[in-house]
């Protein structure tokens, strides 16, 4: 191939890189505004006086979350402000309306201009991997939050369910294990989630059908209105060769 030929195919290839760049360029600014006029239509105002507290008011309701977003900006407050809020509500906005591109192009434009945030990461993690399907960024940044959050069970939880779906079972048990000893006592919708799929995954990895009952028993104790752990328990005190799948 000639010197001329090769240019030229670099060059067409530098184009449509460009192309690809500016049209996300595009699209995150659109959701930027869209998320704005969210936000004015919400009438949050965020000033020098109270943006700690619109970020932990709005942003979450869990004590434990509230808990942890309160100790990041109290370890980084000089470095936060009224912009970190407006972008942590920002995001708040696209996760609420499952826009995982925006999700994904706030999370590394916007919020990487601050010091790393576990919990972000987390909420970031849950959505991109369980409704976008981006499981190895998902899984990189899950990987990252447990060690920055020792005693949370939410991140260990969705590796589990990661495994899970991969047909995993026995890395699926091991991150169910650990996600059932960071249980709160409030955490009573998402507990009896943990132990139904752990009761599921114990079934499917050795037939073990009174460990199985067991965590079925639990989630119903958490959640009784739980009509896939109550069909569950049906079937494995019933027919002997029931199948959860």
């Amino acid at each position: 191939m000639s010197r001329k030929k090769k240019d030229k195919r670099k060059s067409r290839g530098r184009s449509r890189r460009s192309t690809r760049q500016t049209a996300a360029d595009y699209a995150y600014r659109k959701a930027v505004r869209e998320a704005n006029r969210a936000l004015a239509e919400s009438q949050v105002e965020i000033g020098a006086g109270n943006w700690q507290e619109v970020a932990l008011d709005w942003f979450t309701a869990d004590a434990r979350d509230q808990g942890e977003l309160s100790s990041y900006i109290g370890s980084h407050k000089s470095r936060l402000g009224i912009g970190w809020a407006r972008d942590l509500l920002r995001l708040e906005v696209f996760l609420r309306a499952g826009d995982h591109e925006a999700i994904m192009a706030h999370h590394d434009r916007a919020m990487t201009r601050y010091p790393r945030c576990a919990l972000v990461d987390t909420w970031v993690a849950e959505q991109i991997g369980r409704q976008g399907g981006d499981w190895w960024r998902a899984r990189s940044l899950l990987l990252y939050v447990v060690e920055q959050l020792p005693g949370h069970a939410r991140p260990r939880y969705e590796l589990g369910f990661q495994h899970y779906l991969l047909g995993d079972f026995p890395g699926a048990l091991a991150w169910f294990d650990q996600a059932v000893e960071r249980l709160a006592e409030n955490e009573t919708d998402f507990g009896a989630q943990v132990h139904f799929n752990r009761g599921m995954v114990r079934y499917a990895l050795d037939g073990d059908r009174k460990a199985a009952i067991a965590d079925v028993q639990t989630a119903l104790r958490l959640r009784p209105d739980y009509e896939q752990a109550q069909e569950a328990l049906r079937g494995l005190q019933g027919k002997p060769r029931w199948r959860p799948w």
